[in-house]
């Protein structure tokens, strides 16, 4: 039985269809919420609603299970969110759980850049939960990407909506050359099943993005292009925009970038070209075509 987190996410509904769709047994990890999940439709899928801080609910919901996806992740719920309380402590009681109950192989998606000296919260959480699930007793495999895009996805979405929302101006932090190398979300879901499937990428970690940098400058032109907005972007100091988050709130409409995406653009995020041919061989889907179908035209200004 195979345990996916953050089984209703944008991520980990893609990857508990394809796993369904090959016959695997799937049992998708659910945190409690008022809201309906968002899982595949028509696909038969197990489930267990646990929050990762609930050790009991952890446990019933690895019985018989083997493999884990750790995909669940706080990390773009805003600034009031303590990721060493939630995502840090959800993880070490996952991984006790897991070694009480047997699991042999963990699979764990982290990012590019994750540093545990980073000041950046979310890439400080992802490099601790690195060492935890290395220092655990399954067989861990880490697959570490760049920027993800593709349906429900919170990256052309979230500059689609808040380039719509925002008025004549839209700011972005300090410089807005930093390069982004966008994975399309196909493609990382059979990267995660190869290395499920393959033995030989067990117990390591691996580093992938998508085929074709841009810089972000770059990728928001082309947003606005395809959407039909015309908005000025104009750099301010990624500080002031901390600041008014902190002050004001995030956004809910991302009017005003968040602070996980100030954050995530204060440094390129990006690795070889070649890293998904090379180490998968997979030829990854172009960016430049794929994004269309994400981004309906809308034809006011």
């Amino acid at each position: 039985m195979i345990l996916v987190t953050g089984a209703s996410g944008f991520i980990g509904s893609a990857l508990v269809a394809y796993l369904s769709e090959r016959g695997l047994p799937v049992r998708a990890l659910l945190r409690p919420s008022r809201y309906s999940p968002q899982l595949p439709r028509d696909i038969p899928v197990e489930v267990a609603v646990s929050s990762l801080q609930d050790e009991r609910g952890i446990r019933a919901a690895l019985k018989d299970v083997d493999c884990i996806f750790h995909l669940a992740s706080s990390e773009k719920e805003g600034q009031q969110v303590d990721l060493d309380a939630s995502d840090v402590k959800g993880l070490e009681n996952l991984l006790l759980a897991a070694e009480q109950v047997g699991v042999e192989r963990i699979f764990y998606l982290s990012h590019i850049g994750a540093d545990k000296t980073s000041g950046f919260p979310a890439f400080r959480a992802k490099a601790i939960a690195e060492k935890m699930i290395q220092a655990s007793k399954a067989t861990a495999t880490i697959l570490r990407t760049s920027v993800i895009f593709g349906q429900r996805d919170g990256f052309l979405s979230y500059f689609a909506r808040g380039v719509a929302a925002s008025k004549i101006l839209y700011f972005v932090p300090g410089s807005d050359d930093i390069l982004m190398q966008p994975l399309w979300i196909n493609d990382l879901i059979e990267c995660l099943y190869l290395i499920y499937q393959t033995e030989e990428y067990a117990g390591k970690t691996y580093t992938v993005g998508g085929g074709e940098y841009f810089t972000f400058r770059a990728i928001l032109q082309m947003i606005m292009d395809e959407i039909g907005k015309k908005r000025f972007l104009v750099p301010l100091a990624p500080a002031v925009l901390r600041a008014r988050n902190l002050w004001f709130g995030e956004s809910p409409t991302g009017s005003t970038l968040s602070t996980y995406w100030v954050d995530y653009l204060a440094s390129d995020r990006t690795c070889s070209l070649d890293s998904l041919p090379h180490q998968f061989n997979i030829l990854p889907g172009r960016f430049s075509e794929k994004m269309k179908r994400y981004l309906p035209a809308q034809r006011s200004n």
